[in-house]
This record gives structure tokens, C-alpha cells and sequence, in this order.
């Protein structure tokens, strides 16, 4: 079998999956998503896992446990204390090897096939920077769906909806590392990082996509919509909003209404904010 796998792999680019995980990560989660990283029909060249600060001992055993399963390199870095996402993958990315960073957060789950079609997109459009997918949204286990979120495919239509929303589902891309490099690599904004990145990439004119079908299942819960209004973001919002528009990536008009939708995202009651994104935003249209 193992044979079998090393065959399929050399038709595709080699690849790395970088993950970042935390003291406050549930070990089931972290295993699960492993375990579906670790059984795709196109399995990474390397996986690098950022510890981001001190980590419970059992998070630590599911660490060891797929150091040792994994078939190919498992690099674990190790940051002394909590930074936050941004900078445990700006942290991550100094140890990649590869040309390709397909990302993965440590408590969702990949479609077994996922990296397969991603990298057959690459293969047709090797000038590809970023290749993204859907997201199907899930509680307590993967058949209980509440949600999804749908971004667009095509490279107009994704310009056109980064004016308003972040287009890439950040734990389903793969990105090309000489163009993360060149706009300046993963930056710690907030809870923004990823839209950020987006807003770098699309700014420069670099080919992107998303994939028209799944690629990963993500865990949803109360926090993930209390994330979305965190007071603390709203600085980030608004200087992302004066980024897009010094780079003309939107109009002036567009400009003054997203500051004002954003203000309101920010200010709902968190129940009132979970229907918006559940009814209208993240439903299956």
C-alpha cells in the first residue's frame, strides 16, 4: 500500500500542510484532524505543526502519536509563548521545504481527496497563486451541518467579493510560498490575518481561485461567532477598509458602506449576529 501511495505523489508537486495549535485545543479535534491530513489520497510531503506557546500533555501525546504514524517528515516548532495565529504561521512558513502550503486548522477535517484536486488545479495553471475551496460548517460531528460558507471561484468574482468579505476560506487554501514571501508573508492583524494576506495577493494581480465543491469540514460554535463581533477587531477592520482603498479595490462610496457594515457586525448582540451568518451568510445558496 505504502508503495502505492509514494507512485500517486510523484505525479503531483511536493507539497506542506502547516498547522498551528494551542494550550486550548481539544487532543480529540487535533487527532481527528491528523488522522484526515494523514489519510489523503495525495499525501503532504511534510507537516509543520506550530506549537503556539506552552501545550497540555494530552495535546502533546496526539503530537507524538502522529509523529510517529506519519509517513513522511513531521516538523514540530515550538514557540515559547502564545503569539496568535499570524505569528505561529509566519513562524511556520521559515521552516517549509516545499513550493506549496496547504493549511489546515487543528480542528477541522479535509475531505480525503482534498489536496488531490487542489493539486490537479495547479497542474492546469501552474501561474495559480492561491487555491481555495468551500467549507461545509458542522456541530459535534461531521453529518450534524448547520452551515456553509460559499466563496466565489472565478479571479473577477473574487476580486469583486473581497470588497466586502474575506474570499478565500483560509483552512481549505494551498498557496504558493515564493508569493507569500514576496507580499510579505503572514502578519499578526487581529482575527484578520488571512483577509489581510487575501487583500496583499489580489492587490498585486496574482492568478487566484476556489475550488466549486467541499474541501473541508469546520467545527462551529458559540465562539465562533463571538469572534466575529470582538471589539478588538474593529481598528483592523477599518484599517483593512483604508487598505483596500488606497490600492483602488474599492470606491470611495464602498468604502464608507463597508466601515458602516462593519461597525454594525461589530456591535449586534451575538445571538442576533449567529442568525445573520447562519440564515443569509453562511447558508447553501
Amino acid at each position: 500500500m505504502l508503495w502505492i501511495l509514494v507512485m500517486l505523489n510523484k505525479k503531483y508537486p511536493d507539497f506542506s500542510v502547516l498547522m498551528s495549535v494551542y494550550k486550548k485545543d481539544n487532543p480529540i479535534y487535533l487527532d481527528k484532524a491528523l488522522n484526515s491530513v494523514e489519510s489523503q489520497t495525495i499525501i503532504p510531503t511534510e507537516i509543520i505543526l506550530v506549537e503556539d506557546g506552552p501545550i497540555s500533555d494530552e495535546l502533546q501525546k496526539i503530537i507524538n502519536k502522529h509523529k510517529l504514524n506519519f509517513i513522511n517528515n513531521f516538523k514540530v516548532i515550538k514557540s515559547i509563548q502564545n503569539q496568535g495565529l499570524g505569528a505561529s504561521l509566519q513562524l511556520g512558513t521559515k521552516f517549509v521545504s516545499t513550493n506549496w502550503i496547504a493549511r489546515m486548522d487543528s480542528d477541522d477535517i479535509s475531505v480525503h481527496d482534498r489536496f488531490e484536486h487542489q493539486l490537479k488545479k495547479i497542474i492546469m495553471n501552474p501561474e495559480v497563486a492561491v487555491v481555495g475551496g468551500q467549507i461545509t460548517e458542522f456541530s459535534k460531528k461531521p453529518s450534524n451541518i448547520i452551515g456553509y460558507r460559499k466563496v466565489p471561484t472565478s479571479e473577477q468574482e473574487i476580486r469583486d467579493f473581497t470588497k466586502w468579505r474575506s474570499p478565500f476560506n483560509h483552512p481549505t487554501v494551498i498557496i504558493n510560498k515564493k508569493v507569500l514571501q514576496k507580499v510579505g508573508g503572514y502578519i499578526s492583524y487581529g482575527n484578520l490575518e488571512d483577509y489581510y494576506l487575501w487583500s496583499r495577493i489580489i492587490s498585486k494581480k496574482y492568478s487566484v481561485c476556489n475550488l466549486n465543491k467541499t474541501l473541508v469540514y469546520m467545527r462551529a460554535d458559540e465562539g465562533m461567532y463571538n469572534r466575529r463581533g470582538k471589539i478588538s477587531n474593529i481598528c483592523f477592520f477599518y484599517k483593512l477598509r483604508k487598505y483596500l482603498w488606497r490600492k483602488q479595490m474599492v470606491s470611495f462610496q464602498e468604502f464608507l458602506i463597508g466601515n458602516l457594515l462593519v461597525t454594525l457586525n461589530i456591535i449586534l448582540p451575538n445571538k442576533l449576529r449567529k442568525v445573520i451568518y447562519q440564515k443569509y451568510l453562511h447558508k447553501d445558496n
